[in-house]
């Protein structure tokens, strides 16, 4: 089930601040002021209406806004900055004429429009021009058939018709409950820490006594002159560097104990396993030229 609304910009932080609340992960978008402002002017238009061709531009401007990284104008709020009586004939081959619609519209870039329809098709050419340059380049053909959407065809020529601009960052994407990706999530039990306390304790103990029982050998058979040890005390010695290296197996076997129940324990896949009964539930708000696109899914 979808539901969608058309809400303030400010839906945005207010989505954010709610999720952040309740501890839920939130993915958000770049703001990185554009630094292309494109001006969409429509020059000719051939069996469509004017209102049409107003709501065709304004589209395509929220279109180029939406998918990548530019501030776009067009529709009514460039009918209203144009010279009265229309864009001139012929401007676009004219420098002063391209600069003066530039200055009005406060763009960095232009796009001229002809649309042309045919029967129910309307088939849109576009031609770029840098202001600072006056570089003029032909964009692929658009072509609205009749049963198609306009936002989603300009959508999808947005990077055809602005190569050279940045593609904008992800949408905001809020997920109540949604667990993290999947993946293992070790961490140390108790089990583990006491195995890993005996095991250094034991190896501690064994370096210790082998210290001890290398000492007391040295004392008895290497130093000048060596002491004068009877049996017992060096039976002793072999005791402890016997005792010496059983501790030390013992404390390496415990060190490997806690290291195999620290790769045991994953708690991510407790959290998989509930995550396949929960329905799944999200917001997701797209920004557009004067507020934002929010849309709510509900899975059931």
């Amino acid at each position: 089930m979808r539901r969608r609304w058309l809400l303030p910009f400010a839906l945005v932080a207010t989505a954010a601040g709610l999720a952040h609340a309740q501890g839920t992960p939130v993915t958000t978008v770049e703001t990185r002021p554009a630094d292309v402002r494109v001006g969409i002017v429509i020059e000719l238009t051939v069996n469509v209406a004017p209102e049409r061709a107003e709501q065709l531009s304004a589209a395509l401007a929220d279109a180029l806004h939406r998918e990548l990284e530019v501030d776009a104008i067009g529709g009514a709020d460039v009918t209203r900055r144009v010279p009265e009586g229309g864009v001139p004939e012929e401007c676009l081959a004219s420098r002063d004429c391209v600069a003066d619609l530039a200055r009005r519209l406060d763009a960095t870039e232009l796009l001229f429009l002809a649309m042309v329809q045919v029967g129910a098709d309307i088939q849109i050419d576009a031609s770029w021009v840098s202001v600072a340059t006056g570089e003029v380049i032909s964009r692929p053909r658009v072509e609205l058939l009749a049963d198609a959407r306009a936002g989603e065809i300009f959508s999808a020529a947005a990077t055809r018709l602005l190569p050279h601009a940045r593609k904008r960052p992800l949408a905001v994407v809020v997920t109540p409950g949604e667990p993290r990706p999947a993946g293992p999530d070790r961490h140390m039990t108790a089990a583990s820490w006491i195995a890993a306390g005996a095991g250094a304790a034991a190896i501690a103990g064994g370096v210790a006594l082998g210290l001890s029982a290398r000492s007391s050998f040295q004392r008895c058979n290497v130093d000048d002159p060596p002491s004068d040890c009877d049996d017992d005390e060096r039976d002793s010695i072999g005791q402890k560097a016997l005792f010496a290296d059983l501790l030390v197996g013992a404390g390496v076997v415990g060190l490997g104990a806690a290291v195999f129940l620290y790769v045991r324990s994953d708690r991510g896949e407790v959290a998989r396993e509930k995550a396949t009964d929960v329905k799944a539930t999200a917001w997701s708000v797209t920004p557009i030229r004067g507020g934002a696109f929010a849309e709510l899914r509900v899975g059931f």
